[in-house]
């Protein structure tokens, strides 16, 4: 009986796996204050200090059982999160949206620093996009399109060895790992890339082979380059890998504490997200 009665106090989008620990120290912070508050206002009350303690300590054990139960102390929490909640605060409890496609900076491996590369640039100078005919706009050229589709028709099953070939990396210690749909890129305890499916590292390891054919300084270009370039060059994929449409949406990401719009690429057969991009990210036109 107790334990049904805890059941349906319990909110399972809020607490265990999907607990917002942004959302738990704030609201630990809260009751431990309003404990104090309690407590001080029972003794300007008159009461003795340890009954004016254990109304503190009350309060602070109900408090603590509402967090536990529910995720939270305070209505509304996880939308005030979401609304108001600073990025650089989130990002200390891991909960920072994370965009994150393809290659990523951050060891020595794949080191950032200045590099600097415009994709579209890239991708117009090979002639992998070009004007379209009837918007003002670029698009695939034939060309490139049946090359990168011949490319992803070759690939029967993506592996390690594929990811470090498309990048330029020689060493052994890397592995990839699946999270959900996406797929990740680590080495040892540091991701280097991640891409949002399988299908969408699928186009990049092919992008990459079907680039190097007519990019004369692909084989030398910095690996977070290619990466950027493979990320642009996803964006104006017409076919999926597994042959169904490539369509753009526009959608809305949310996790326990964050709440972000998001333009997306995605198969219409299987789902699977080629591209997602923050809307606040887009540069203005």
């Amino acid at each position: 009986m107790a334990a049904s009665a805890l059941d349906s106090l319990r909110q399972p989008e809020y607490t265990g796996e999907n607990r917002c620990m942004a959302c738990t120290a704030v609201n630990g912070v809260l009751a431990v204050a309003v404990a104090g508050v309690v407590g001080a206002g029972s003794t300007a009350a008159g009461a003795s200090p340890s009954v004016a303690a254990g109304a503190g300590g009350v309060f602070l054990a109900l408090a603590a059982a509402s967090i536990w139960l529910r995720g939270y102390l305070v209505p509304g929490t996880p939308e005030l999160t979401k609304r108001y909640m600073p990025e650089w605060l989130l990002a200390w409890f891991g909960k920072a949206p994370d965009d994150a496609s393809g290659l990523d900076g951050g060891t020595d491996a794949t080191d950032p620093g200045d590099v600097t590369v415009d994709p579209e640039r890239v991708l117009l100078d090979v002639g992998a996009v070009e004007p379209c005919e009837d918007v003002d706009d670029l698009c695939l050229s034939e060309a490139f399109a049946d090359a990168w589709q011949a490319e992803m028709d070759a690939i029967d099953d993506i592996s390690v060895d594929d990811a470090l070939a498309t990048f330029g990396f020689e060493d052994d210690d890397y592995e990839l790992s699946r999270y959900d749909d996406a797929v990740l890129l680590n080495r040892g305890p540091h991701r280097i890339g991640q891409w949002p499916s399988e299908a969408a590292l699928v186009a990049d390891v092919a992008g990459a082979r079907a680039l190097a054919d007519r990019h004369s300084d692909w084989a030398t270009m910095d690996p977070v380059a290619k990466g950027r370039v493979l990320n642009g060059l996803r964006v104006f994929l017409e076919t999926c890998p597994d042959g169904s449409a490539a369509e753009f949406r526009e959608d809305t990401v949310e996790s326990c504490c964050s709440s972000y719009d998001v333009v997306t690429v995605e198969c219409t057969g299987s789902g699977e997200r080629l591209f997602e991009q923050r809307v606040d990210d887009i540069p203005p036109a």
